[in-house]
């Protein structure tokens, strides 16, 4: 890393609050965050074919690469799902849950929590894609939490989450596939809960 000058790193989340997540666990390096939020990739998805999709994707990777950032980080599981390249005009393109997934390559079992089932079947592909992942991987899926979120009530959208972890612990580790969850994985961890989020993956981000 250049350490005259701040690396520039342009964010793309589906959702506004992840913003701040990304800010906070990069808050001690030399690296300016220009956010674009599009929460229209999730409609889109329910309504477009895949070619439209991976086109539009496309088409808005390009347009973030001309603002020539040393690299382009890719917070949504869904974005990641229609992206196949791995650098954009030269540019490389980071995605959140790859380095996440690097992150689970120890864990001798795990559940993988989830509160947008449109993610899970994906998330799931890619993980077991990743070299030295052998761990025994449940999944659990966090019900009537994701409509809060995208209905901007994030408080009451990690208190779901919160609420269902505590009456329905798991067994050994708990991950929070979403960034998004990252606020109920903090509170969680102070009431002596082991979970992990995105978050504590993008930490060990370099550029």
């Amino acid at each position: 890393m250049n350490l005259d000058r701040k690396t520039k790193l342009v964010v793309l989340h589906a959702h506004h609050s992840n913003i701040d997540y990304t800010e906070t666990a990069l808050k001690s390096t030399n690296v300016e965050q220009i956010h674009h939020v599009d929460p229209g990739l999730i409609d889109a998805i329910k309504n477009k074919s895949t070619q439209q999709i991976e086109k539009r994707v496309k088409t808005q990777l390009e347009w973030l690469a001309s603002a020539k950032p040393d690299a382009i980080l890719i917070t949504c599981t869904n974005y990641s799902l229609y992206i196949k390249e791995s650098e954009i005009n030269d540019i490389p393109i980071l995605k959140i849950d790859d380095l996440f997934f690097r992150s689970l390559i120890d864990f001798p079992a795990a559940t993988l929590c989830f509160t947008n089932p449109a993610t899970v079947e994906g998330t799931i592909n890619r993980l077991k894609q990743q070299p030295n992942v052998k761990a025994d991987f449940q999944v659990e899926i966090i019900d009537h939490a994701f409509e809060l979120l995208m209905s901007n009530k994030q408080d009451a959208y990690s208190e779901v989450i919160i609420d269902y972890i505590e009456n329905n612990p798991p067994q050994g580790f708990i991950v929070f596939t979403q960034l998004s969850m990252h606020q109920a994985a903090t509170h969680l961890k102070n009431k002596g809960f082991s979970v992990i989020s995105p978050v504590d993956a993008l930490k060990e981000l370099e550029i």
